[in-house]
């Protein structure tokens, strides 16, 4: 990442840090950080996002198993609906509580400390 992606992290991380979410880690494992661009409240694609790559972790992590819901069963259930919506909470992952014991499967790289 350039230079000023790294500073837009080590920002982010301040801000999850003082709300809580996030705290400073020395573990063994730590995800990548990306910034893809995402559109900024004009519309425009100017805004970058943090992000983890968690594919390492997902090799390594049981997955849990069941049935792709049938499509039809779905739309019967909708029955004569006609009001739908997309809600895009912002921060929407924080708001997922995880065990004490998965905190460290969070771990990710800032510019000079893991953060879980």
């Amino acid at each position: 990442m350039s230079k000023h992606e790294w500073e837009l992290v080590d920002e982010r991380c301040k801000e999850l840090h003082e709300a809580s979410h996030i705290q400073p880690l020395s573990f063994n494992f730590a995800t990548t950080i990306v910034m893809p661009t995402k559109k900024n409240s004009t519309g425009l694609w100017t805004e970058k996002k943090m992000c983890g790559d968690y594919r390492p972790l997902n090799l390594v992590t049981p997955q849990d198993m069941y049935f792709m819901p049938i499509p039809e069963k779905l739309f019967d259930n909708i029955g004569n609906l006609n009001i739908f919506t997309i809600v895009n909470l912002r921060q929407g992952f924080n708001q997922i509580v995880l065990s004490v014991k998965d905190h460290k499967k969070t771990t990710f790289h800032g510019t000079n400390k893991l953060w879980e």
